[in-house]
């Protein structure tokens, strides 16, 4: 292992996790391949989290582990503090609740070496319980478009994100507080505006489902300001604007209308929801044949 120039810096952000942290990094150090770095940012925790950490680092003497600590600010901002401080060639990010498999690394490792021109990749990835007992796994593209399936939705996890190095010299995760949860699509975003996204078709992780899990509890207003701020940073990123055009916005922003009125008819907010779903199939009439469309009348009606 090149401890100067790892193969890959994994980022793994972590905020009040010390009862899962463990097992994320247990499947990072179990790997087949051996050649990276781990940056943990621990994301101004108040439980045990620093303690579980430093006594694993120390427990399996990992001089490949840098762990910081600093103050709250969302994930965004603890992935770009872990980004600052990578060496790796590539860069991914692992969230402290999700999994890699055994080969997730050898995996994308040995596509590297195969696609010489390659700039970012991402892995495919399942869903499991707490338990790890299988939910569901992530349908693709048959055609491995990542780019233009990526404008209908985030299909990405974090940790099937690989970049090199330098892609992340300009283009970093958002900041904003009130985007926390969609700044990762955002980036993704971003960055298929500039770079073809390959695709390692293999299943190497998965994410985990739990109750804590930020993404699964959102508030009316929180979901308006993401698709705000979202809206407004693609419409600023001319790079986005000339590939996919001003109406790939429109598309994004009434996805996420009716990604916030599902969430709002599950919590039975009805009233607010229809409204919400309202303003998202006036942008997109195509939401209206989508998959979301079925379950949100299934629970507007049923529920």
């Amino acid at each position: 292992m090149n401890i100067n120039t790892p193969n890959f810096s994994i980022i793994i952000p972590t905020y009040n996790r010390a009862h899962l942290i463990e097992s994320t990094l247990e499947s990072v150090f179990n790997q087949t391949f051996k050649d990276f770095e781990v940056i943990i940012v621990d994301d101004g925790s108040t439980d045990q989290t620093k303690e579980v950490i430093v006594d694993y680092i120390h427990k399996y003497q990992l001089s490949n582990c840098f762990y910081y600590y600093k103050e709250n600010a969302e994930r965004g901002a603890a992935r770009n503090f872990g980004i600052c401080r990578a060496k790796g060639k590539w860069i991914t990010f692992l969230d402290s609740d999700d999994l890699f498999y055994l080969n997730h690394l050898q995996l994308m490792f040995d596509f590297i070496k195969t696609h010489s021109d390659v700039q970012v990749i991402h892995s495919a990835y399942e869903f499991k319980t707490n338990k790890k007992e299988f939910l569901r796994s992530v349908k693709y593209p048959k055609d491995s478009h990542l780019n233009l399936a990526l404008l209908r939705g985030n299909l990405f996890s974090c940790f099937g994100m690989f970049t090199k190095a330098e892609v992340l010299l300009d283009l970093k995760f958002e900041e904003t507080r009130q985007l926390s949860g969609t700044e990762d699509w955002l980036l993704w975003l971003q960055i298929s505006a500039r770079y073809p996204i390959y695709f390692q078709p293999q299943v190497s992780g998965c994410m985990i489902q739990h109750d804590g899990r930020s993404v699964l509890s959102c508030k009316e207003e929180e979901l308006i300001n993401r698709t705000s701020i979202l809206v407004e940073q693609l419409i600023q990123d001319q790079y986005f604007i000339d590939k996919y055009g001003a109406n790939s916005v429109k598309k994004i922003e009434a996805h996420m209308l009716t990604y916030a009125a599902l969430h709002l008819v599950l919590s039975d907010q009805k009233n607010k929801a229809v409204e919400l779903f309202v303003r998202g199939v006036k942008l997109n009439l195509l939401e209206l044949i989508s998959r979301r469309t079925l379950a949100f009348i299934k629970y507007l009606l049923f529920s």
